[in-house]
This record gives C-alpha cells, sequence and structure tokens, in this order.
C-alpha cells in the first residue's frame, strides 16, 4: 500500500497538486470505506485499487477532492457537494460560530434567511444547533437550491428548512427577518480569472466573482438587510481578507450599529457583523 501511495502522490505532485499525500490518503480511504490513516492497515482489493485509479485521474485534471468525493464535514455535518454550488470551507463554519454566539440568537421564534444558501451548509449548520430557528436558503442557482435540499433531506432537517430561487432579498417584507447571514460572491472579477484551476474550472463562477471590487452583490444585500430585519436584527457576512474596512463602513452607511470586524484563524479580516436597532 505505500508503494501505491507513493505512485498515485507522485503522480498528483506532477499535475500540480498542492497536498498531493493527503488527497491520495483521502481518496484511498474513500475507496476503501475507512479513514485516511487506515489505510496503511487494510489490504486493498483489485476492484478497489482499480476504483481509485480513476479518482487520481479525475484528481490529476484538477477537479477537487470533495467534489471527486461527493461530501465534506462542515461543523460535524456530512455536507453533499458537487459542482451545482461552492465548496464549503473551514472559514464559513467561523461566520456560523459568530451567528450562535450573537445576542440575536436570543430571541424565540428566529427567523433566519442564509442569502446565496449554495449546498446550504450554512442554514443546516444553523438549523442543528438552535432549536428556535425557521431558515430559509434563499439561492439565483435552481441546481444549487436542489443540493441544498437534498442535503436538508439526508440530514433530517428539512422540517424547519425552506429554499426559494431569488436574487439577494427580493420579496421578504420589511421588519420580517432576525438574522441575514451570507457568504456572498466576493472575489474580485481580475482575480477570479488568476484562481487555482481546481476552483476557477470547477467550482461556479456565479459563488465567486464579485465584479471590479468583490462587493458588488453585498451593497445591495445591505441595504435590502437594513429595511428587512427586526430591529434588534443582525447581518452577518463573510468576506474577502481585504475588505473588511469597506464592508464595514457599507454597513454604517446603511444604518447598522455595533458594526464589527472578526478575523479567521490566519489572523485575515473574514466577518463583518451589524446589528439593527
Amino acid at each position: 500500500m505505500n508503494d501505491l501511495i507513493r505512485q498515485f502522490e507522485s503522480q498528483l505532485r506532477a499535475a500540480g497538486s498542492g497536498n498531493a499525500k493527503r488527497a491520495v490518503e483521502e481518496l484511498a480511504a474513500h475507496v476503501m470505506g475507512c479513514k485516511p490513516l487506515e489505510i496503511y492497515f487494510k489490504p486493498i482489493t483489485p476492484e478497489q485499487k482499480v476504483g481509485l485509479e480513476t479518482l487520481i485521474v479525475r484528481a490529476e485534471q484538477g477537479e477537487p477532492i470533495q467534489y471527486i468525493i461527493g461530501h465534506v464535514d462542515f461543523r460535524g455535518l456530512e455536507i453533499r457537494c458537487d459542482r451545482r454550488a461552492l465548496i464549503p470551507r473551514p472559514e464559513t463554519e467561523l461566520l456560523v460560530e459568530e451567528v450562535l454566539k450573537s445576542e440575536v440568537c436570543g430571541l424565540k421564534p428566529l427567523k433566519i434567511v442564509d442569502v446565496g444558501t449554495g449546498t446550504g451548509c450554512i442554514a443546516l449548520a444553523l438549523l442543528a444547533e438552535l432549536s428556535n430557528a425557521e431558515v430559509t436558503g434563499v439561492d439565483v442557482s435552481p441546481d444549487a437550491l436542489a443540493l441544498a435540499n437534498e442535503n436538508a433531506a439526508q440530514l433530517g432537517l428539512n422540517g424547519h428548512f425552506t429554499t426559494g430561487q431569488n436574487n439577494l432579498l427580493d420579496g421578504f417584507s420589511e421588519s420580517s427577518l432576525d438574522i441575514v447571514v451570507s457568504n456572498p460572491p466576493y472575489i474580485l472579477s481580475d482575480v477570479c480569472k488568476k484562481l487555482d484551476s481546481s476552483v476557477r474550472d470547477f467550482e461556479p463562477k456565479l459563488a465567486l466573482d464579485g465584479g471590479a471590487d468583490g462587493l458588488d452583490l453585498i451593497r445591495p444585500l445591505v441595504k435590502q438587510a437594513f429595511f428587512i430585519l427586526k430591529p434588534s436584527g443582525g447581518i452577518f457576512l463573510e468576506i474577502g481578507y481585504d475588505q473588511g474596512p469597506a464592508v464595514a463602513l457599507i454597513l454604517k452607511n446603511a444604518g447598522f450599529q455595533q458594526v464589527a470586524i472578526k478575523k479567521d484563524l490566519a489572523g485575515l479580516d473574514r466577518i463583518v457583523i451589524g446589528l439593527r436597532f
């Protein structure tokens, strides 16, 4: 098994994989039905070897490991993911954490909208921990919404989860929501063109491209949110590492108070929060 891992690791490294050994271990574990470290202590069957070889070819072509495996762990939830939506990332788990820590979560009942829900990972992670919440996931992509609903059903969380094909918060009534949360497209258009091929060529551009300065969707979303949130409600946004001051100013200009920028585990600006009073 060690020789096989080294062979596939060499292939992926030659193809430009950033963490070739880990990728091979995860793919092997997926095929063998075990944890990555257990692959070194289990024999691989001929059928499993053929299956692994097929997955390695896909990885060589740049397809993200998460899409090949078909799911990702997000705050302890197994979230199905494929090319219909952006791959859930660890930084977004911090966005969920900030919502859960907020004083807004003390409200009952709690009405939340996740804008650009994608896989539904944010909405479903919140539902898994908030018994007093009803969450709506909105997205412009019907394919993403189908995936979000699949995840909700698989996790048994579809009882308090609804979806709608929608442009941002269009159609929601004034003062009708307690929380607006979003991981919107925030990457600059010019930067999108230079992203790693595993992102640029496989993940939906719709979920990545935020326009010339990355803020094309954030500006209207913030304005809508201030109108639609109840007094004492809050908005929680994931942002690019260099967008903190600009997004904070957008929130303040819209009327939000107690605007705060939160950093990720690398010490970079990653989340902006604002409350409406």
